[in-house]
């Protein structure tokens, strides 16, 4: 895996060597392996590389192909090599000593501009055309590696972060409002914006098109919601299913070094671990296993139906692998205010989820201490091997199918009895009602819960900005109606966030975080599946439960209750109230985040912290989980553009 950049001069000055050394300085933790540059007149490209597979030894970056037709900036892995390699004529011998952007050069020799579409894996490149002078970007299809871009009268660069980018003279660094909407309001990322004005994302399956003054952009790859696949048997659903996953796994097996893997009490990450861990051991290699608990002796209180210690499910699961070393990971006295710094820096954006922070970066500290190279995690199985199929009702209500509509209900009522009749008619009904009516009904019942019971936003600034106009504009449904098509909230759901560069942080440790549930072969097969095949007979995830029947433990298989992760997530931060009250009076003092955040609000929260007991409700979840430590990660991300924040 790598980081990019690139500074092409449109005004056919040179390149400035200063300019590049500077980006490259900035980038280089992100590829501490090699570092190398490419500079020819008016143009210049970078590449730093951090090397997790085994033909990254071959890796030469950035690549000039012969006769300068182009060159290549490539920060990626390739899970289609050998199909890659004979599509282009190589054999399996001659591929084999060749980098992954070596092939991919190749690809774009042959198919210049639809060579995106032959590969599969996450990606970023950049490919150069000096005699044309063309340039073109592109990401993949799922999102997996970042690449940002910024254009002025005199010049166009690219970086796989916006901080490379700001070492360009004239590239401004100011917040871009409509983007820190969408953090506060939860809204989807759509759109090119990143979190910076005027600098933009290439957007995910998008490919970005420079020629001489002209920009265009289009998708080589949409999900398509009406694809499905139909097959005679169950099993054949089943065998198909099996051939998808195993082929993703071992694709995420690709290493140059040992391999990692998270693994909670659910059913997406005991399922990459178990099938890694059965494919490693043909090698006879060994799988480190994660596990985050909280601290020991801890039995605080708990929001209703979750467990707190995911440890002996885990454990149940890595006893039956005689080659997984299975690590518990506690918070010890760290809490989340200890990674809001770094977590800023690194991925040079508001840091999401500030609550997980301690246990992932406890993980990713030790497996980097382990000689680990490759992090395995499953963290888009809900939208594909997990998918519940509980859509499946509504969809059987909307499509007049109601016998089989009620005797699904009523087996998913016996195999579910926490699940009650008026929730489970409401959610099979509320999908087919008219548009006024939901909305009254809705309000009537207080479904959701206002913005600022969660966020921290400036109710004056929401009002100016307003979410309604934009969540209207992104096609995003702020009433949470229910869906009645599965396909096309899981698509909804893969097209809502894009978190590339947690993705590329990662690599600052020296490993690579791989998802198998984000193979994109895998997701397309798992979205084209009928609904039938998720829920039966009252059984959600049924594909998953069949084909993991035997491999997963009991615990994991018919477990009632769901993991809580960070269960103790509030003590660190009780530990740490004198240093919340400092960073609240931070953020009370810097004008731009009083405008953007309510912090009086935020200050109030911490005057009424709640009593021992008092954490297991809805509202004081919203209240610290969610509004004061998401609030603290966007004031921590405005100082930090500001530049008041060291």
């Amino acid at each position: 895996m790598s980081a990019i950049a690139g500074l092409i001069r449109l005004d056919r000055q040179a390149a400035d060597r200063a300019t590049l050394e500077r980006m490259q300085a900035l980038l280089a933790p992100y590829g501490r392996d090699a570092q190398r540059q490419w500079r020819r007149d008016a143009t210049g490209l970078l590449h730093t590389l951090l090397r997790s597979t085994p033909e990254d030894s071959f890796d030469q970056q950035p690549l000039a192909a012969p006769g300068g037709d182009c060159v290549l900036l490539f920060d990626g892995r390739l899970d289609n090599r050998a199909e890659l390699a004979g599509r282009l004529g190589l054999s399996s011998a001659e591929s084999a000593r060749l980098a992954d952007s070596e092939l991919v050069l190749r690809a774009c020799l042959r198919w210049d501009t639809q060579a995106p579409e032959q590969l599969c894996g996450p990606y970023a490149l950049a490919c150069w055309q000096p005699a044309r002078q063309r340039l073109w970007l592109a990401r993949d299809p799922m999102g997996g590696r970042p690449l940002f871009w910024h254009r002025q009268a005199g010049f166009f660069a690219f970086a796989s972060l916006p901080k490379a980018l700001f070492c360009i003279p004239g590239v401004p660094r100011s917040l871009c409002e409509e983007r820190l909407l969408d953090q506060l309001a939860l809204l989807p990322m759509k759109g090119p914006e990143s979190f910076y004005k005027d600098i933009y994302r290439v957007e995910p399956g998008q490919l970005l098109i420079l020629d001489g003054e002209r920009l265009d952009t289009r998708r080589f790859h949409r999900f398509d919601p009406e694809r499905e696949i139909r097959f005679a048997r169950d099993d054949d659903y089943l065998e198909a299913f099996r051939e998808h996953l195993e082929q993703a796994i071992a694709s995420c097996l690709r290493s140059a070094g040992p391999i990692a893997s998270h693994l909670s009490s659910g059913f997406d990450s005991s399922t990459v671990t178990a099938l890694a861990a059965r494919q490693l051991a043909r090698r006879e290699q060994r799988l480190t296993a994660y596990t985050a608990v909280p601290r020991e002796g801890f039995d605080g209180p708990l929001p209703k139906g979750r467990h707190g210690d995911e440890g002996p499910a885990a454990s149940a699961l890595a006893a039956r692998f005689g080659n997984i070393d299975h690590v518990l990971i506690r918070p010890g006295d760290t809490s989340a205010l200890d990674h809001l710094q770094y977590l800023t820096e690194a991925v040079d954006r508001v840091a999401q989820n500030p609550c997980n922070s301690v246990w992932t970066q406890a993980i990713k500290a030790d497996a980097a201490a382990r000689g680990c190279r490759v992090l395995l995690t499953g963290q888009k199985g809900n939208m594909s091997i997990s998918y519940s199929g509980e859509t499946y009702l509504p969809a059987l209500w909307r499509s007049g199918h109601w016998l089989r509509w009620w005797r699904e209900l009523h087996a998913y009522r016996a195999r579910h009895p926490q699940s009650g009749w008026r929730g489970l008619l409401a959610r099979s009904l509320a999908p087919s009602l008219p548009g006024p009516l939901w909305t009254m009904l809705a309000r009537r019942r207080e479904q959701g819960s206002a913005l600022t019971d969660y966020s921290a936003i400036h109710p004056e600034w929401m009002q100016r900005m307003n979410p309604t106009e934009r969540a209207r504009t992104v096609g995003w449904d702020l009433s949470y109606r229910p869906w009645h098509d599965g396909r096309r909230m899981r698509i909804a759901a893969l097209e809502r966030q894009d978190a590339a560069e947690y993705a590329l942080a990662t690599n600052l440790q020296g490993l690579e975080i791989r998802d198998p549930t984000a193979d994109l072969r895998l997701v397309e097969f798992c979205l084209a599946v009928p609904d039938h095949q998720y829920l039966r007979d009252g059984q959600n995830r049924w594909l998953l439960r069949r084909l993991m029947a035997d491999v997963l433990p009991p615990e994991i298989l018919d477990s009632r209750s769901k993991g809580y992760q960070a269960a103790d997530w509030y003590e660190g931060l009780e530990r740490n109230l004198p240093r919340l009250r400092e960073e609240l009076q931070r953020l009370a003092a810097n004008s731009r985040v009083g405008e953007v955040l309510d912090v009086a609000a935020l200050q109030h929260l911490l005057e009424h912290w709640p009593q021992s007991g008092d954490w297991t409700s809805a509202r004081t979840i919203q209240a610290y989980r969610l509004k004061l430590l998401r609030g603290l990660a966007t004031g921590h991300f405005i100082r930090h553009v500001e530049g008041d924040n060291r």
